[in-house]
Formats: structure tokens, sequence, C-alpha cells
């Protein structure tokens, strides 16, 4: 009889098989993850939401014709109704969604889910990968170079640099998926080492997440997020790049998916054969004369990088390994050295960066936890060889500093559990484990390790609709330094059209193993570590107000005003000494005061932002003399312009950057000084084609129309990059060239 039962009921379920959705993105035909599906039938609503694989499981009791309705980030909403009996009971039903191009992006950085970014409680500036290839940009400084609030500054040896609402970029945290970029060199990571080949986009939060993620993140953070591939089976990207400065370069990605497994590699080469004034316009590797042609402004560099990443989910799991490899040379070569011009000296400068590590998620009912395991490696060598510029043999010079290692190690760990009690209350508490040592005869005692081990606790509060409160709080055990507890308090108000922003933050940083133990001495440098330096405290308070407005879904305005205030006691720099090296120093007091103003306009053809900000410095000496004000402000604009000539075929685009005058002040025998570095602007512009569904995507375009090459400083600079009274700011007015080609096959389509 039980027999009897249960072949009865086993029919009974088969004749109504569990009917399944799959939703895809109906102009790439990714996968849309996270989306929510309400349906309604017989009085009843149900909810559903999209798993890692666009699915959506549908109820078995469901039998007869319903209607529903999906919404997800960046989509427009799609309605209908399905009848399960037309359905396949093997096959997904799928649904396509439409893109939504006047929707707001969404960020991920520092926020429980998925969040549009004009609802997220910090200000965050997105850069979509689709600027990043109207552009041209290669790496993180090409794309940098176009935003407000951000200068950039160049040493040949020691690559681009950044600073951010006029701090540093010691003070700016860089993080890819989540995880800290090592290697800073003078303080800095060399922007031009990030490439942005895999980067799917780039969230710029302004302000401090020093809560989050501690040291580093005073006056802001960068997270570049790496794409990750969503297309059923195989796909394949070719990329090659050319630009007329010698610039040439070669990326590829390749990615496998089949059920819940998904393999995916990157990489490419990028040679650049160095640049001079004097160089012809259209540069090709060549061999050249070893005579004063050697020389190169900006020196010749060859980069090699490779990713890998396996991902999988298991249920509400989801598991990630992956690693990264990052090798670069720079060649830099001397002139012809006198009496008799025979002889040169050849630096090269080899850098290795290794990631390696996993991502896990679990999603439960109403929380969710996730884990970062990462190792991440550091290394740069440097060779000088004496070369005879007649015979071209060379041997190792054995001359103080010529020959040098350093080593850099970091671990990291970092746990996060959100749990929403309810729709008020959302809770955050985290693990941040960092444990970094450092190798090499230039470090003190040869080797040197600090650790640093926080927990952090966050919470939002809405305690009505259109209020969010979200107070902070990081508790670190540094093992160099006494670390204090830093609070941290947002605050959001939101009503149709208006947001109003406010936020507050307590920072601290500890010398770096560089800025304490690290000598780095050549025929350009001269920079010693400093074991005396204190830990830099801070305070940085924010605010702003953003204005939107929708007209009839087909254009978009916004205009965002923000200010901010930083106070920073015990900044280090770098400061000179009587015999011309320099050497890490707390300067004392520093602040930094601005504010900036931003206007959006999208359509479905056109996007155009122009911003405008002006960040004020403090001058150290006008605490000394009433003949210095107490901040010196510097002006910025900047322009960013697209349009579609030909709808999903030609588009036309344009960048530009206005940097202002930069003043400082210095005080050489007991004299006050004025330095000043001249203004400058920086334009690009660029047409883009895309062919077969945009399976090719064709880029040509300028860069740097006003043939920018220095900037004239007058005065003393004070730091490490100053050369003959001028800085390197730009290599002249190129063009460029950017072909890449997209395939994808779905082994389960005919």
């Amino acid at each position: 009889m039980r027999v009897i039962l249960a072949f009865i009921l086993l029919n009974a379920f088969s004749a109504f098989p569990q009917l399944s959705v799959q939703l895809v993105n109906s102009k790439s035909n990714d996968l849309v993850i996270g989306a929510k599906m309400r349906l309604y039938f017989q009085e009843i609503e149900e909810l559903h939401l999209s798993d890692q694989e666009g699915l959506i499981y549908l109820s078995e009791s469901i039998k007869n014709e319903f209607k529903f309705e999906i919404t997800a980030i960046g989509f427009d909403t799609l309605r209908g109704s399905i009848d399960p009996n037309k359905q396949s009971s093997t096959t997904p039903l799928q649904l396509a969604l439409t893109p939504n191009r006047l929707f707001d992006a969404v960020v991920v950085t520092a926020q429980y889910e998925p969040t549009i970014v004009n609802n997220a409680i910090q200000k965050v500036t997105i850069i979509a990968r689709e600027q990043i290839e109207q552009s041209g940009a290669v790496n993180l400084k090409d794309i940098l170079t176009y935003q407000t609030g951000i200068r950039l500054s160049q040493d040949n040896i020691l690559g681009s640099s950044m600073s951010l609402g006029g701090l540093s970029g010691q003070n700016v945290k860089i993080l890819i998926d989540g995880i800290p970029v090592i290697g800073r060199q003078d303080g800095n990571i060399d922007l031009s080492q990030i490439n942005l080949s895999n980067i799917e986009r780039i969230e710029i939060i302004e302000g401090p997440l020093s809560v989050n993620f501690g040291t580093n993140a005073l006056a802001g953070t960068i997270n570049l997020i790496t794409k990750k591939e969503k297309r059923k089976g195989i796909s394949f990207s070719l990329n090659p790049y050319y630009e007329s400065i010698g610039n040439f370069n070669i990326t590829g990605t390749i990615g496998l998916k089949i059920k819940k497994h998904n393999l995916a590699f990157s990489g490419g080469r990028n040679f650049f054969d160095g640049w001079s004034d004097a160089d012809d316009f259209f540069q090709f590797p060549k061999s050249r004369l070893a005579d004063t042609n050697r020389f190169k402004t900006w020196k010749p560099k060859e980069q090699y990088f490779l990713e890998g990443r396996y991902t999988t989910s298991l249920n509400k799991s989801i598991v990630s390994p992956f690693f990264r490899h990052f090798n670069e040379v720079i060649l830099n070569r001397s002139l012809p050295i006198p009496p008799y011009n025979q002889i040169g000296l050849d630096d090269y400068y080899h850098t290795k960066r290794t990631d390696i590590g996993a991502h896990f998620k679990r999603d439960f009912n109403k929380s969710k936890f996730t884990t970062l395991l990462a190792f991440n490696q550091f290394e740069r060598i440097k060779n000088t060889y004496i070369k005879d510029l007649t015979t071209l043999n060379q041997s190792l010079s054995e001359a103080l500093g010529a020959q040098d290692t350093a080593l850099f190690t970091l671990v990291n760990v970092r746990s996060v559990f959100v749990h929403q009690f309810n729709k008020k209350i959302t809770l955050e508490g985290g693990i941040d484990l960092n444990y970094e040592k450092a190798f090499g005869k230039r470090i003190e005692g040869l080797e040197k390790d600090q650790g640093d081990y926080a927990a952090y606790l966050t919470t939002e509060w809405k305690p009505f609709k259109n209020i969010q409160i979200k107070p902070g709080l990081r508790y670190a055990y540094n093992t160099n330094y006494k670390a204090p507890l830093t609070p941290s308090l947002n605050i959001l108000y939101k009503t149709k059209n208006l947001r109003f922003r406010g936020a507050f933050a307590r920072g601290f940083r500890a010398p770096t193993l560089k800025e304490l133990y690290f000598d780095f001495v050549d025929i350009n440098h001269n920079i010693q570590g400093n074991t005396a330096l204190k830990s830099e405290y801070s305070y940085n308070y924010s605010g702003g107000i953003t204005w939107l407005k929708n007209v009839d879904n087909n254009q978009l305005l916004q205009l965002d005003y923000s200010v901010f205030y930083n106070d920073i006691e015990n900044l280090i720099t770098l400061g000179a000494l009587p015999d011309g090296s320099f050497t890490y120093i707390n300067l004392g007091e520093f602040k930094s005061i601005g504010n900036q103003v931003k206007f959006n306009y999208k359509s479905k053809r056109q996007t155009t932002t122009i911003a405008a900000s002006y960040i004020g410095r403090h001058n150290q000496l006008s605490s000394e003399t009433i003949a210095i004000a107490p901040f010196t402000f510097s002006p910025e604009m900047s322009v960013n312009f697209s349009y579609s000539v030909i709808k999903d075929f030609l588009k036309i685009n344009a960048f530009y950057k206005y940097n202002g005058v930069l003043k400082s002040y210095s005080l050489i025998d007991d004299e006050i000084r004025e330095n000043k570095q001249q203004d400058y602007s920086i334009l690009d512009a660029s047409i883009s084609m895309e062919f077969l569904n945009r399976k090719i995507l064709f880029t040509a375009g300028a860069k740097n129309i006003l043939n920018v090459k220095t900037v004239r400083v007058i005065g003393t600079t004070g730091g490490v990059h100053s050369s003959g009274g001028n800085l390197n700011a730009a290599r002249g007015t190129s063009v460029f060239l950017s072909v890449k080609y997209q395939f994808n096959h779905d082994f389960n389509k005919k």
C-alpha cells in the first residue's frame, strides 16, 4: 500500500514539474544576479531572487498562468505573464532585461549590499568600463588624469603618484577587489603599474573609510573591481593597442563557464620605448646610436601581467581562489660620460608584484558572511651596469648603491558578517588582520616586520524612511605603535530629488616599514628612513548636497556640491637635510580644506560631466608670520563628454582637465620663499565604434592635444621630484588606436 501511495504522489508531482526562469542582459547576454521577481497569482504574492546562475526556481504549486514583475539595479522593470503549462520543465525560460543607461551605477565598496550610488551613504564616484575604453586609458594613472580633486605627479623612476583632497597618496587606500595594493615608493603606489585591461569599474570613495579599512584610508579609498565572467560557455577577447609615443600593448582574456564552475584568465604585455622631446611624432622600436640619443626623459619600460580566477557556487556559498602577477622593467640609460664619452651607465629597475588568495561568501536568510584571505609580495631589484658604448659590452657596477634588492610581503585576512535585524537596523562586524615584513640590505637589521590587527563594528539605522545613520568604531592593535579607538559617523537624508550627506571620522596611521627603516639611494634619489617617526592622528569632516531630476525617463540631471576639512597631527612627509638628502619627518600640524561642485547630464545618447574644485593646503609657516595666509588654494576643473552620433555604433568623446597654480612656502636661510608650480591643461579626444553587436570595439583618438610636456616650477619644490625647475607633466601630443575583439560561444545553444 505504501509503495502504491508513493508511486501516486511521485506521478502527481511529476505532472507539475518545477518551473525555472533565467534572467540575462539583453545587450551583453550576461547573467543578471540578485534580481527581484514578484509573482501574483490567486491573490498571493511571492518574492524570489535570482542566484549566481541568474536562475529563479518557482513554486511547484503554481499550475496556472500568473503575472510577474522583475526589478534589478541598472535595468528597466520587466512585467508580463507566464503560463507554466506552456513552458518546458527541463529548460529554464529565459527572460531578457534591458539595461537602463540613465540608471545610477551600483557601488559595493563599504556597503552592506550593492547599492545605487546616489543612495550610498558615502560620496562615491564611479568610473565605468565604458569610460575606460572610450578614453584609451591603459593604467590607473591614465584614467585618474581627468578626475577633479586628484592631482598627479610623475617621477620617471618611482612612477606616478597622486594626492586626493589635498592629501598625498600615502593617505589614499588603493584596493583591487578589496585587497590592499602594496609596494609604495616614496610613500606612493605607482599608478602606472595598475593595469586596467581586466577592470570592470573603479569606485572612488572621497573621505575617510578608516573604520572599515584602517591605515591609509583617510583621504579616500580607490577600489578597482575586476571583471567577473557571467556568460555561459567559452569567451575570448584580444585587444592590441598602439600609441605614437612608442606604446605597443596587447592584452587578452579567456573564460570558461560550465554550470556552476567559472574559470577565467587574463594577461598581456605593455611596452614603452621611451620618449624625449626631440623624438619623431611616430615612434617604433629600432636600434639607436649609443650617443646622446640613448638618454630618454621618460624611461623605457616593459610590463607583463597575468591573472587567473576560479569561482564556484555551492548552495548559498561562493568560493573564488585567485592569483595575480605583475612584472616590470624600467631602463634608465645615462648620457655618455665625459671626458671621452665612451662609457655610460644603465640602471635596470625590476618590479615584481604577486598576489594570491581566495574570497568566500555565504548568504543566510537575513545575514551574509564574507572572508578574504590574501598573500601579497612586492620585490624591487636594482642593477647598474657600466656599458662600453663602442663594443656594447657591460659589467656590473661596484659603486655604492649600484645593486640592491628589497622584498616586502603582506598577509591580509578580512572577515565581515552582516545581519539585518529588520528594515530599520543592519549590523556589520568584521576583523581586518595585516602582517607585513620587509627584507633587504637597505632595511635596518636586514629584516623588519609590523602587525596591525583590528576589529570593527558599524550599524546602519533607519529611524525614518528618508534618514540613514551609520556610526562605526574600530579598535586596532599595532605591534610598533599604540593605536587609538577610531570612530566614524555618516548621515544621509534623502527626498525624491535631494540627498544630504554629512560625515565625521577619526583616522590613525602608523609609519610604514619603508618610512621607518628603508634607505633608497641612487644617482637621482637619496631618501633615508627615520626610526624616530610618530604616528599620524587625524580628523575629517565632510558634507554635501545632491539634486536629482529624471525627465520622462529620458534625461537625468544631477548637481552635487560637497565640502571637506582634514586636520592631521604629526603628518609624515619628506624633508630636506643640509647635505641634500631627504628623510621622512613629522611635519606637525597639517590641514586641508576644499569644496567641489559637479554637474551631470545623461540622456540615451549623451553623457556630460562638468566638475570644479577649490582646495586649500595648510601653510606650516603661517603660524610664524602674518605675511602668509593659513591656506593656499588651488583650482581645478574637468569636463568629460560622450555623444552617440549613431546609436550603438559611433560615439565621439572628449576629456579635459585643468590643474591650477599650486603654491607652497619654504624657509631657506631664515628667508621665506614662495614656490609656484604653474597651471596646465590636459585635453584628449576619441571616437569609438562598435561592430557585430559589440564583438568588435574600435577606438582611435588623440592624447594631450594641447601638447603639454613640462610644467615650470618657480622657487624650490622641496621634494624629490624636482628637475631643473621643471616637472615632467606629460609626453606631448600623441595619437592612439585600440581594437578589441570579443567572442562568446554557449555550448548549449545550437
